[in-house]
């Protein structure tokens, strides 16, 4: 693998986000991570260094569309290149169907669909000049089975499937593979943001999945991991779903 190659990851400062940092990163990647928790940060990139690593990044707002620019402009002036975009922050409000505001969808689906768009707009021009490049956007089975907790959530992931699919179409002449990662109920904080941490709704969660366990972030992160390898090269506008045969089986 070439240390030259720059990956970007957005959300990166834990869960899924970090635990792709790490396995791109031990793949030998260098990598620019951003978060807009500054203090978690500072101390996954801190810890990427320690285990050897090539590691730095910045504190950006995923929903703001001006930060999309900003960030991209930042990583070409610091690292020179983009190989890989790993559009990973995202979060929900758990607001039911008759209670969703304006305010509770403008912020869900512009952290979640807006903004991701925009960053992988900026990514893909400088990708498009390269001639090459792998975007993997985020998405989730809620895109497919729905989410009661949170409609607006599921309506925006439904969104980053066909944002995927699209920009794949477009960028496949340029030899820019976009694909889709679709996780299940991984074993992250993500639980106490969407009000399933509970024990009885996490078992009955559990007792949902075929093969019987919660994603673990690793299982997300080794997924991506094959998706930007020279062995998926074949691979664009696919959703891939990691969630142990749950909505499928």
């Amino acid at each position: 693998m070439d240390n030259n190659k720059i990956a970007v990851i957005t959300g990166a400062a834990r869960g899924n986000g970090r635990a792709t940092a790490f396995s791109l990163g031990k793949s030998g990647y260098s990598l620019y991570l951003t978060d807009l928790n500054s203090e978690e940060l500072e101390e996954t990139i801190t810890d990427m260094k320690n285990e050897g690593i090539n590691a730095s990044g910045g504190v950006y707002d995923a929903s703001v569309i001006s930060d999309a620019k900003v960030l991209v402009e930042d990583v070409i002036k610091n690292c020179g290149r983009i190989d890989i975009l790993v559009n990973n922050a995202g979060a929900s409000k758990p607001v039911k169907f008759p209670n969703v505001d304006e305010e509770t969808w403008d912020w869900v689906l512009d952290l979640n669909l807006k903004g991701p768009y925009f960053i992988m707009q900026e990514a893909a021009k400088h990708m498009m000049k390269q001639k090459s490049g792998v975007i993997i956007n985020i998405a989730s089975i809620s895109a497919s089975g729905g989410m009661t907790s949170s409609p607006s959530y599921a309506i925006a992931k439904a969104g980053v499937v066909t944002m995927t699919v699209t920009a794949a179409a477009y960028l496949a002449e340029y030899g820019i593979r976009v694909n889709a990662v679709s996780p299940g109920i991984v074993n992250t904080q993500f639980h106490d943001e969407v009000k399933i941490s509970n024990p009885d709704v996490l078992d009955q969660q559990v007792k949902s999945i075929p093969l019987g366990r919660l994603a673990e972030p690793e299982d997300i992160a080794s997924t991506i991991s094959f998706i930007v390898s020279e062995e998926a090269n074949y691979i664009t506008g696919e959703v891939i779903t990691v969630g142990g045969g749950k909505n499928r089986l």
